[in-house]
């Protein structure tokens, strides 16, 4: 069971009737574990880093989980019905991840689910995984110009870069919870309004 407007609900809620779901950039499965727990999707996962491949292999998520870089991206067109890629594209340059939603596009029968954080959102690499370096920054308007409905998720000003969440007060358990309790009962807001959201998740219809 899902919590309403949290992020793995707004995936699952967008890949509604497709059944065959290639995962982009799947790391170690925990976040499709939360979205196919009752394995209603036929999910193919993708990675370069195989300690992730292997934890992923473990969920039960997956139909199959392959080794491949999403930079060299080479499946057949139309082959799955939905392809979803979450906070993906800024671990690429901009060039390499604009080719890959040309591809994604092109491997997608029905649709392309894309996620990434709501503007600039630094982050170094680490579990000894250089891929995890955020090298670009997405907005709202890099995808509507690519033909991409957008809705948000959670609030930027509590868990974007400079969020409140961030603050040294928010290391206060009861203030964190408040945090986090304020940013889901406003969560329709920022679902419906994309600029106030921590995240875009992005959708077009192929």
């Amino acid at each position: 069971m899902l919590l309403p407007f949290t992020y793995p609900w707004i995936i699952k809620k967008h890949f509604s009737d497709n059944k065959k779901i290639l995962d982009v950039g799947c790391g170690d499965g925990t976040f499709m574990a939360k979205i196919n727990f009752d394995k209603k999707y036929e999910v193919t996962g993708i990675d370069l880093f195989d300690p992730y491949l292997k934890k992923a292999g473990k969920t039960k998520a997956y139909e199959k989980v392959l080794k491949m870089d999403v930079r060299k991206l080479n499946l057949k067109d139309s082959s799955f019905d939905c392809v979803h890629a979450s906070q993906v594209l800024e671990h690429l340059k901009e060039k390499e991840a604009l080719s890959l939603i040309k591809k994604m596009e092109k491997i997608a029968e029905s649709k392309v689910i894309i996620g990434a954080p709501n503007g600039h959102f630094h982050q170094d690499a680490y579990d000894k995984n250089d891929l995890q370096r955020h090298q670009s920054s997405w907005q709202i308007e890099d995808f509507q110009k690519l033909g991409y409905t957008c809705y948000g998720q959670a609030l930027k000003f509590i868990y974007g870069e400079n969020g409140l969440v961030h603050n040294k007060l928010a290391a206060i358990g009861l203030v964190r919870f408040f945090l986090f309790g304020l940013s889901y009962l406003l969560s329709p807001l920022a679902y419906i309004f994309p600029s106030l959201g921590a995240h875009i998740i992005a959708v077009k219809e192929i």
